[in-house]
């Protein structure tokens, strides 16, 4: 009994030890969840990382295509209207000629004898919007084309377009010229660029030479070198001011100008603030100063200069002490008189030794924004003991538009016919989609050989 016993004690030991180094049902369970969290969560980071990466990789592809495109498309654009070429006239013959028997099929429309407004010296032709698809362009331009020693080959015209997002490159001869035939004389020859397109606009920008008349004041004619002064005065701060001649004059004197300064005590009045104001006119009749003033309007992004001369005068005037005293030129609104916000005066001081300057003023500017219906005004406030006493001459006065580098785009501008030859830039805004990511490409083309035989 006892031997059977103890056996069965030591089976129920073996038993519970072997229970006891198993799992259990529930912790079998647990663990299961645990894992699965695991596996879920360490899947959705590698998702996410992959996603990631492909969209980071899309990315970058797309700008890479977009750039690519850009540079060709730059470097194939630059030679539009391209014409001079190096021609031989002997074996030793080594200088560049103008070439110029075929110039008429590098211009878009050269000639139209029945309607000469019709005549577009220009070697570009854009179409917007093509096939009522906004934001795909038709760009079409002629050149020269040359041989490997830089003498004419032939003329050619390349289109850009896009179809169904498919940017292309195709080309055609418009003359056979001396060499080897590129492009087909006949159906163009067509080349796709890039796929997935979603813009491709090209904008020529507004030619500068579009100005009729670079001279604004005192008079859009050039001829017309004569204004008047006239002052502001009862109202404000604003005092009297005399202006000799009182006419239309190339030269003015101008007197009488309000002081604050206080001789008592020796002292500028800085809290004083009396000033004297002119405004430019032309006209030869009487009437308050927002009346009478020349009224001109500033285009934003164009490049404007005001100039005038103040000859040196053995007088007060030179006793001007910059920092102190002040003199000005700007603009004013002809409603109330108020500065523009966008624009600030130009400060200038008098010649104060003679020879040391001519006297000369020029100064250059910009606005932003367009800035309507204002008045060219001089504005004088003198704190000097005797300067005030003085008298400044003002001659040649003039505000101009300047011809500048900085070319402007204006969308949707439609340039006239007669004035595309003027046009010496292109700005092209493109996009390419790679994998559902965007690439961008803009840049700005100069082509200095579009336009006449100049």
């Amino acid at each position: 009994m006892k031997k059977g016993f103890t056996s069965n004690v030591i089976a129920r030991h073996k038993v519970a030890r072997q229970s006891r180094s198993g799992f259990t049902l529930m912790e079998l369970l647990v663990y299961m969840a645990i894992v699965g969290i695991i596996v879920v969560v360490a899947g959705q980071a590698f998702s996410n990382s992959t996603k990631f990466r492909v969209r980071t990789q899309n990315m970058l592809k797309a700008a890479q295509v977009a750039e690519n495109v850009g540079t060709y498309f730059k470097s194939d654009v630059a030679q539009l209207g391209a014409k001079s070429s190096k021609e031989v006239s002997g074996a030793s013959a080594t200088s560049d000629n103008f070439y110029v028997s075929e110039d008429s099929k590098i211009y878009m429309h050269p000639a139209d004898v029945d309607d000469p407004t019709n005549v577009d010296s220009s070697s570009y032709e854009v179409t917007h919007n093509k096939d009522n698809h906004q934001g795909f362009d038709e760009f079409k331009f002629r050149r020269v084309r040359y041989n490997s020693n830089g003498s004419y080959n032939a003329v050619e015209e390349i289109t850009w377009s896009v179809t169904n997002k498919v940017l292309s490159r195709s080309c055609r001869t418009l003359d056979e010229g001396k060499g080897k035939d590129e492009c087909p004389t006949n159906s163009p020859y067509t080349v796709e660029i890039a796929d997935h397109v979603e813009r491709f606009v090209v904008t020529p920008a507004t030619p500068n030479t579009a100005v009729n008349a670079v001279l604004i004041l005192p008079s859009t004619n050039e001829s017309e070198k004569t204004f008047r002064l006239i002052p502001r005065f009862g109202e404000e701060n604003f005092s009297f001011l005399t202006v000799t001649p009182s006419g239309l004059a190339t030269s003015v004197n101008l007197k009488g100008f309000a002081p604050n300064y206080d001789f008592s005590a020796n002292a500028p009045k800085l809290d004083q603030k009396k000033a004297n104001q002119v405004f430019l006119t032309r006209n030869t009749t009487d009437g308050a100063w927002n009346e009478q003033c020349k009224q001109v309007s500033l285009e934003p992004d164009v490049e404007y200069e005001i100039s005038f001369s103040m000859p040196y005068s053995e007088d007060a005037s030179r006793m001007f002490v910059p920092g102190r005293d002040h003199m000005s030129v700007g603009f004013r609104y002809a409603a109330d008189g108020n500065k523009p916000a966008s624009l600030d005066d130009f400060l200038f001081f008098p010649p104060t030794i003679n020879g040391a300057s001519t006297g000369e003023r020029s100064m250059r500017f910009t606005v932003p924004d367009a800035i309507e219906n204002v008045c060219l005004a001089f504005t004088f406030a003198s704190y000097s003991p005797v300067v005030a006493n003085g008298t400044i001459n003002i001659k040649d006065v003039a505000l101009k538009k300047i011809p500048s580098a900085n070319y402007r785009f204006q969308k949707n501008e439609v340039i006239p016919i007669g004035d595309k030859k003027n046009v010496k830039a292109m700005l092209l805004n493109l996009t390419i989609e790679v994998g559902g990511e965007t690439g961008v490409d803009s840049l700005i083309i100069p082509v200095p050989s579009n336009g006449p035989r100049d």
